[in-house]
């Protein structure tokens, strides 16, 4: 229910408008042989209100090898294009500007024979939507809220989408894990063609698929690996979004585990580069205790909103120094080292609090440092002649000598090593 993924679809039919064309010209078909099946390939305009339809009512079970689910308008600038489209024109313009969508099917048929003047009707059997999912699910919202108000659907009227068939044929040597790997293969080359980043690409990646599971199976949170999928979900209120990890966060505090805090601010499309990812998550053991990161961040953020009225001592800086603005992974790290099994998840509190006493002082501690002059600098002041100090803390905590600042300071603090 909270996926959206509740209806599995088994056989789509979709009507086919032929007032502008006929039945022989209506569609292209063409047949490839890969190197483990053979597919055909079919083209065709179909209504919008068909597509509006269809995922109003399967929503993200038909999603299910897309690298995102939907997107809501209001956060999305191509989907609020994509409405307009339809919305804000009267003539078929739709079918011009947008790319279209490409959906799987294990068998596909078209009837021209069914009893109504300029119509005929297209089959599709276990449809997925691998590319244009933002569209068609656009689609549906716009036909979601018009049922809702009881409103026209002419906004809908002669306008249509272009729609790729790929039919995947079996064989006798064919099996599940080879229908996978190239369903796999052909949503990761269709998508390259349009601006799907890394994240949205390594969405599918099994490692993910069994985070997410035991994320929520385990712990009751929601892993967000593709963006989106839980919208049905907030939008309905059988979940908030405090409940949602999302990824971009998860994969930074992975490296806060592996005690490299400093790359935790790297870039979303280094971290999800498929090199670095691959290093990163690649390990179903140490899920609780990347869990166990993200309550401790989780932590981090409650305390850091306690100051936020303190116009004295926002962000804590008073109690905790930097920890609570750009040094969150670090601490993170740090904590990771207190981690003793999932017993330690009663003990995030305790563990975030002690290891934050120490934070001040680390600071201290760091200022001192000639391998970090290039962060902090003491100089006198000219005009009166009083001892200054302009410190970078934002950098620092991205900066080269952080991982090794941390493991000397508290190797001495906690008896324990960063190894």
């Amino acid at each position: 229910m909270i996926h959206g993924t509740y209806y599995s679809p088994g056989e789509l039919k979709i009507s086919i408008n032929l007032s502008n064309t006929s039945s022989s010209s209506a569609r292209i078909t063409y047949s490839v042989t890969t190197k483990n099946n053979e597919c055909d390939i079919t083209v065709l305009f179909v209504p919008t209100l068909e597509i509006a339809k269809t995922l109003y009512k399967y929503r993200n079970s038909i999603l299910k090898y897309n690298p995102r689910s939907y997107l809501e308008l209001s956060n999305n600038n191509v989907n609020r294009s994509i409405a307009s489209t339809i919305t804000d024109l009267q003539t078929n313009e739709f079918a011009l500007y947008n790319n279209g969508i490409t959906m799987l099917s294990f068998d596909t048929s078209f009837n021209e024979k069914i009893g109504q003047k300029d119509k005929a009707q297209l089959i599709i059997t276990q449809p997925q939507i691998i590319n244009g999912g933002q569209t068609a699910f656009t689609l549906s919202r716009l036909y979601e809220e018009r049922i809702a108000k009881a409103s026209s659907l002419d906004i809908f009227s002669n306008k249509e989408v272009l729609l790729k068939v790929i039919t995947l044929h079996a064989s006798s040597n064919t099996d599940q894990v080879d229908y996978l790997e190239l369903i796999e293969d052909i949503s990761k080359a269709t998508n390259q063609q349009s601006p799907v980043d890394d994240a949205d690409r390594r969405s599918n990646d099994q490692i993910q698929i069994k985070l997410q599971n035991v994320i929520f199976e385990r712990f009751g949170y929601f892993y967000e690996r593709k963006r989106g999928e839980f919208a049905d979900g907030i939008r309905s209120s059988y979940i908030n979004r405090s409940q949602i990890i999302e990824r971009e966060l998860f994969l930074r505090l992975c490296k806060s585990c592996d005690l490299q805090p400093a790359e935790s601010w790297r870039a979303i499309k280094e971290l999800f580069d498929l090199n670095n990812f691959n290093r990163t998550l690649n390990n179903e053991s140490r899920f609780p205790e990347y869990f166990f990161a993200f309550k401790c961040y989780e932590l981090l953020a409650d305390i850091k909103k306690r100051f936020a009225k303190d116009k004295n001592n926002k962000n804590g800086i008073a109690n905790y120094g930097n920890a609570l603005v750009y040094g969150q992974y670090a601490v993170v790290s740090v904590c990771r080292l207190k981690y003793q099994g999932e017993e330690s998840l009663t003990q995030v509190e305790a563990i975030v609090k002690e290891i934050l006493n120490y934070w001040l002082d680390f600071e201290t501690y760091v200022t001192t440092l000639l391998s970090n002059s290039g962060y902090f600098r003491t100089y006198v002041d000219e005009a009166t002649q009083v001892v200054r100090q302009e410190v970078n803390f934002a950098n620092y905590y991205k900066g080269r000598t952080l991982n090794e600042d941390l493991q000397r300071y508290f190797d001495q603090r906690l008896k324990t090593t960063l190894g």
